[in-house]
């Protein structure tokens, strides 16, 4: 009987081993995963304000759907002139706003698109991006803010 044990034991193992050796191997028919970063999205808002001299202004913020660091900005308004600005690798939260002009500045209130350039890096990864995204503005319809309100 201990003989016949032994075969019995042999055949179930080459019986059973087959199907875990099958069972435990790679599956080749998914597709592999994208590593890729997806670029970040801006939320842009403006705020209507007056240039030194009386003049109608605009100042712009934005916020990023993912943490950010921002190495330059680029601002075209629509008669296509554009103000670069360096905001020094600011590190921005996601959904902080931060502004898209130095201190102290703004633009002047032209109606129109608006092109937003938006060139920094991923955080923590260091991932780079050039994102360029829009806004359209009318001059008229801007609410009136009064800073310190």
């Amino acid at each position: 009987m201990n003989s016949e044990m032994r075969v019995l034991n042999i055949m179930a193992a080459l019986i059973v081993i087959p199907f875990l050796v099958l069972s435990c191997s790679k599956d080749n028919s998914t597709a592999p995963v994208d590593d890729a970063r997806t670029p970040p999205s801006f939320n842009i808002s403006s705020i209507q304000t007056t240039l030194v001299g009386g003049d109608p202004g605009i100042r712009f913020r934005a916020s990023a759907n993912v943490r950010v660091r921002l190495v330059e900005i680029v601002v075209t308004n629509p008669n296509n002139a554009s103000i670069s600005y360096s905001p020094q690798g600011l590190i921005v939260q996601a959904n902080q706003a931060f502004d898209l002009q130095e201190d102290g500045t703004a633009f002047f209130r032209w109606s129109g698109g608006w092109r937003f350039k938006f060139v920094g890096n991923h955080e923590p990864t260091g991932e780079s991006f050039d994102v360029t995204q829009n806004m359209s503005v009318s001059a008229k319809e801007l609410p009136f803010i009064i800073e310190g309100q």
